[in-house]
């Protein structure tokens, strides 16, 4: 059987592929945090405006006693913008403390994928052979 095949676990792979991804990235930020001009990089996050404007959730009224909703529908906007940190005398970018915080993120998140890819394949494992 192809778990691969199973949406769940196609989707779980992605974004632990991604995550090993992301974690190589801020490795190499820290391991060139004395580099002399060396910019902090990052790996471009998941798009959530533009996957819930194509999925276009709307509430629909299906009985006549529903009560409409007082707000109207809006996109969503990220309100928020990244912190402006120092930048060292020889030109490096790199905030070690910041790299951590990202490294700690990445780490629950990849915990939490892995938990899940698990506790799946215990209840398919528990459904074909009934222990």
């Amino acid at each position: 059987m192809d778990l691969a095949a199973i949406g769940l676990f196609h989707l779980a792979s992605r974004r632990m592929d991604y995550l090993g991804a992301r974690h190589q990235v801020i490795a190499e930020n820290v391991a060139n945090a004395n580099s002399p001009g060396y910019r902090a990089k990052d790996l471009k996050a998941f798009d959530f405006q533009s996957a819930m404007q194509s999925a276009a959730v709307r509430p629909s009224l299906t009985d006549p006693a529903h009560l409409a909703g007082l707000r109207e529908a809006r996109d969503f906007k990220e309100d928020r913008q990244a912190a402006a940190y120092e930048m060292a005398p020889d030109g490096n970018g790199v905030v070690l403390e910041e790299q951590m915080m990202k490294a700690a993120e990445v780490r629950q998140a990849y915990d939490l994928a892995a938990g899940l890819f698990q506790k799946h394949v215990g209840m398919l494992r528990q459904a074909f052979t009934g222990r």
